[in-house]
């Protein structure tokens, strides 16, 4: 079978290679959020008709799931076989690996402060309902499309545009309830339970789709979705009526459970379907494409939400905080600027400080530091705080070049807001600017001991042991970095380097050690996996 594999993945290239000369059309969308001093990731350009066809390759790949209905008597029971095909493991690993593509193709926004409300949004909803046992993690993507979507393994993505389109945390949190619905459900398994084979050919196809993508041949991408094979691959991008009421109905439950507006999931289905019915172009958004809102599940929302006990909502300001941050991304800096001086002189907000933090991003990414630093001084004097116009006013001093203020600040800021992690990527990427990289390795190290899975983190420390010449944890840290993005390969590469590099001591040594045979055994199990499913 190993040879039907081999034989089905050239067949694939071969049709893709005229697809390679094909013109590329003009970027509608850009995201230039160059606040960001620590991600160079952030530096260029993330262009929709880029990114756009690894996100639906992705979403198809996430979904997985055919266009058939199942009968409502039909659904398995959570125990029964269909948790035997599909293990947990199995799922993980198949999400880290889109996890990999999908961030090596610029689609993943490298925006910490976005990311960690996306999961303590996540973490509030789990909280909340103890007897979820999945692990979860959100993710923004750099996509102007209405979308969002849950990946095996529990990596849920939503899209900048279904951030700005909703109009309260409540509603975003009701996306996250029913796309993390899916995921505990299992119905990734309940698909696979009779149709493996086919679903794993359709990852194949997926899989190219992504490749197409990340080496910057996007038509090419979407080539695989919209060629010959486009009805089977497109046959998983659709969940079954019944999967759909179910993450409505579970979903609903784990919302309110979270102290969440109850009537949110309808409010949020009718505006969507709005939306698709205005429009002009007859594009219909992608959330409504692969999770079709019906008037059904419409009235069924609000039918939910009328029987239960009203409780008053309780709602962060991080969301108008972070949805000001994503609008100031979207477009041309000096557009995104006027966007936030209109929105302030006709007072259109539901929170002025967030507006004003909205129009200084702007401001950053235009390069005006000067009126930026106005424009936060007016949020200071008003005795406005957060932990995101902290990091604001640090990022000032940064793009100043006001390096000894900016780490004095940031010291002073981490003490203040200890959870706030973009403050503890900032103090080590200022500290290496003023090329202190012993004290920046300090920093991390300290930051790593309590977040050892931070990706960020973990780039910082590699870099500062770098300029401090301490290769073996150069690269010991490329390589827990690398293994964390799900890039086996390069991490085993980084920790035989490591090994190699004689300057650590006997247990900085026995560990990379450690860590190369590990990671040797996973991509041994890997491929046994693979071969597996191809058998």
């Amino acid at each position: 079978m190993a040879k039907c594999e081999a034989v089905f993945t050239k067949e694939l290239e071969a049709q893709l290679g005229y697809l390679s000369n094909m013109p590329k059309p003009n970027a509608a969308f850009a995201v230039t959020p160059v606040r960001r001093s620590n991600s160079s990731a952030l530096s260029g350009l993330h262009r929709e008709s880029a990114t756009r066809p690894v996100i639906a390759a992705l979403t198809a790949l996430s979904l997985l799931l055919p266009t058939f209905a199942y009968a409502q008597n039909s659904l398995p029971e959570l125990g029964d076989s269909s948790g035997v095909l599909v293990t947990g493991q199995a799922e993980k690993k198949l999400g880290m690996e889109a996890m990999r593509e999908l961030r090596a193709s610029g689609a993943y926004l490298q925006d910490p402060e976005v990311n960690a409300y996306l999961n303590e949004l996540g973490a509030r909803i789990l909280t909340a309902n103890p007897s979820i046992r999945d692990q979860f993690e959100f993710f923004a993507v750099a996509d102007s499309g209405v979308n969002a979507f849950a990946m095996p393994g529990g990596y849920i993505g939503v899209n900048m545009g279904l951030v700005l389109i909703t109009q309260s945390e409540s509603e975003l949190a009701s996306v996250l309830a029913h796309e993390m619905a899916h995921v505990t459900q299992k119905h990734y398994a309940r698909m696979m339970d009779d149709q493996r084979k086919n679903a794993w050919m359709g990852i194949a196809g997926l899989a190219a789709a992504v490749l197409a993508a990340k080496s910057g041949k996007g038509d090419a991408a979407q080539g695989v979705l919209l060629g010959s094979q486009a009805a089977q691959i497109q046959s998983y991008l659709n969940f079954s009526r019944e999967n759909e009421r179910e993450a409505d109905r579970v979903g609903f439950q784990y919302l309110t459970r979270a102290q969440f507006d109850s009537g949110a999931m309808g409010t949020f289905m009718e505006r969507l379907q709005r939306v698709g019915s205005i429009s002009d172009t007859g594009v219909v958004p992608g959330y409504m494409r692969t999770h079709p809102v019906t008037v059904e599940r419409i009235g069924d929302a609000r039918a939910r939400a009328g029987s239960g006990e009203f409780k008053l909502a309780r709602e962060s300001t991080d969301f108008h905080y972070v949805r000001a941050l994503l609008r100031s991304y979207v477009g041309e800096p000096k557009a995104a600027v006027t966007f936030f001086e209109s929105a302030l002189e006709e007072r259109k907000y539901s929170s002025e400080a967030a507006t004003r933090y909205g129009l200084v991003a702007s401001l950053m990414r235009l390069r005006d530091f000067d009126r930026a630093k106005r424009e936060l001084a007016v949020l200071e004097s008003a005795r406005i705080k957060h932990p995101m116009i902290a990091a604001m006013h640090g990022q000032i001093l940064i793009q100043n070049e006001e390096f000894p203020e900016a780490v004095k600040f940031f010291e002073q800021a981490i003490v203040e807001y200890p959870n706030h992690w973009q403050l503890h990527h900032d103090l080590p990427e200022v500290l290496l600017r003023a090329k202190q990289p012993k004290r920046a390795l300090a920093s991390v190290e300290r930051s790593l001991a309590r977040r050892p899975d931070d990706i960020t983190l973990l780039e910082l420390a590699a870099r500062s042991s770098a300029e401090s010449g301490l290769k073996m944890k150069q690269h010991r840290f490329l390589g827990e970095q690398y293994a964390r993005q799900g890039n086996l390969r390069g991490a085993l590469d980084q920790f035989e380097l490591a090994s190699k590099a004689g300057d650590g001591d006997y247990y900085e040594a026995s560990y990379v050690e450690s860590r190369a045979r590990e990671v040797k055994r996973e991509l041994q199990l890997l491929a046994k996996d693979k071969r597996a499913l191809f058998e």
